[in-house]
């Protein structure tokens, strides 16, 4: 199953997966609308070469199936949205995405017709019909209920058991029927036409498949199956060669195909990976300046090393003493933290995985996910290789990816309230750091939810900035600018110079 999330005019993808071709009401997508197409009437439209796919969700609906018709390539998806109880004109509708149907293994046999997708109007009968019908009572008790309930003692199993009656008696055997008439001999049909004698076929070359697949060995097998049948094209006088076709070659011609479209893919999402690459990429157009740099200028440069050499003693002096100054900062931030109630949101460790991840959840360019699924793609983000703290490094993510990180659980906060966070990070940056205020009732996911309030500037920002540390250090940020209430916590660690580790999070009460 797919899901999406509509927000406004923008679908986002929740949960993708991959999409073959040839099925019939096997794939379904689900929908979470935000509260603006809550009471509109939506429909699903499927776009895909010119012809356009409708399927009528309602007013309550969130779940359709994927249309059948839809063959191996690129379909657009959209909504659009209409209230049939206003007396204006309204009509709701979204920026399409996109989805990639892949070729499926089936052969068609022909005797299971594709069911076509009913009309918009003939849908929307059906969905007036069914709402004049009325809406479905709750189901009844079931047999083993009501059995319960008049005094059968058991399981379930025991009860199917008892419903068997005994077996009955054998049939008696029938009486054997009457031996039926011979029939009368036809006649010997005339003798047929002797047919033209084949010419003899080219021996084969058996290729080595020892490395399947071996690019040179498929293209031989190839040329030599399909040259003669291009040279004796629609003539039938080719029945030679195709008898020569072994079940093994006819097998590797298929596998072929499935290599062929692997590779295919292959070189789509590299050429996607090597465009995102040229755009940072750089020219080597400045050789005219490099051959200018001369003998005078390097010597300068060399007098320029100098000074830098002399200023780095004083850098190093400096770093010593800022050192001891963090040392004595980390003491008097240990003294103000001890005594004081607490709630831990994360503490690296042998158990963090599995005691923390269920409350934290990720979103990485747009997408949402668990902290427990977000690892199955990203296990570096928290493993016993850095110590299970929370990495936002490049080993994790691209150059520069902002990874928005929620608390799912909810923290009752005062403005007296200071979050204790150890960290290290290679640069000093200002950081996002995020309070959100807990509804009253969510339909979406947590995390979901918590990125729509932030991006609507809804979300209470804290003053909170990255310090360049070479050791875990740890700062104390104020909950100023909040009301009493329950919050859910969210910040954003990107993976550039800064790059933090996250030791472990803390919630001091006020």
């Amino acid at each position: 199953m797919m899901k999406f999330l509509v927000k406004q005019q923008k679908i986002e993808a929740l949960e993708r997966e991959v999409i073959a071709s040839d099925q019939i009401a096997f794939v379904s997508v689900k929908f979470v609308f935000d509260g603006a197409w809550k009471t509109l009437h939506k429909v699903v439209q499927f776009t895909q070469c010119e012809e356009t796919y409708n399927v009528v969700l309602g007013i309550d609906g969130t779940i359709c199936l994927l249309p059948a018709e839809l063959h191996p390539g690129a379909v657009k998806m959209s909504l659009f949205g209409y209230d049939a109880e206003s007396d204006t004109t309204l009509r709701a509708t979204t920026v399409p995405v996109t989805l990639h149907i892949r070729p499926s293994g089936f052969v068609e046999d022909g005797t299971t017709p594709i069911p076509p997708t009913p009309d918009l109007y003939t849908q929307l009968l059906k969905k007036l019909s069914e709402m004049q019908t009325g809406a479905n009572g709750k189901d009844g008790r079931s047999a083993y209920e009501i059995a319960i309930e008049n005094g059968f003692v058991g399981t379930v199993a025991e009860w199917l058991e008892s419903l068997k009656g005994r077996d009955g008696l054998p049939g008696k055997d029938g009486a054997d029927g009457l031996p039926g008439k011979d029939g009368t001999n036809g006649k010997d049909g005339l003798p047929g036409k002797d047919g033209r004698d084949g010419r003899d076929g080219k021996d084969g070359v058996s290729p080595d498949l020892t490395n399947y697949p071996d690019a040179d060995a498929v293209k031989a097998l190839i040329q030599a199956a399909v040259q003669p049948l291009l040279q004796q094209a629609h003539v039938h006088e080719n029945l030679n060669v195709l008898d020569d076709l072994t079940a093994d070659e006819l097998s590797l011609l298929r596998a072929l195909q499935e290599f062929e479209d692997d590779t295919t893919y292959n070189i789509q999402t590299f050429r996607e990976a090597i465009a995102a690459l040229n755009e940072k990429a750089h020219t080597h157009e400045n050789q005219s300046a490099l051959e200018q740099i001369n003998a005078a200028k390097i010597a300068q440069w060399d007098g320029f090393g100098t000074q830098i050499n002399g200023l780095s003693t004083k850098v190093t002096v400096y770093s010593e003493k800022t050192e001891r100054t963090l040392e004595s900062l980390q003491k008097q931030i240990d003294n103000l933290t001890s005594g004081r109630n607490y709630t831990v949101l994360f503490q690296s460790g042998q158990n963090a995985i599995s005691t923390y991840a269920p409350d934290i959840s990720m979103i990485l360019d747009g997408g949402y996910q668990t902290m427990t699924d977000f690892l199955a793609a990203y296990p570096q983000f928290c493993s016993a290789a850095n110590d299970f703290v929370l990495s936002y490094s490049q080993a994790c993510f691209n150059w520069d990816k902002s990874v928005l990180t929620v608390c799912t659980k909810p923290l009752s906060l005062t403005k007296n309230a200071e979050i204790v966070m150890s960290y290290q990070s290679g640069s000093s940056e200002a950081g996002r750091l995020y309070l959100v205020q807990k509804p009253q009732k969510i339909d979406i996911p947590i995390g979901v939810y918590v990125n729509t309030e932030i991006d609507a500037n809804r979300a209470v920002s804290l003053d909170f900035q990255w310090l360049q540390s070479d050791t875990f250090i740890t700062t104390i940020t104020e909950c100023t600018g909040i009301s009493d209430g329950e919050y859910y916590l969210a910040w954003v660690g990107r993976s550039n110079n800064s790059h933090p580790k996250i030791r472990f999070l803390k919630v001091l009460e006020g």
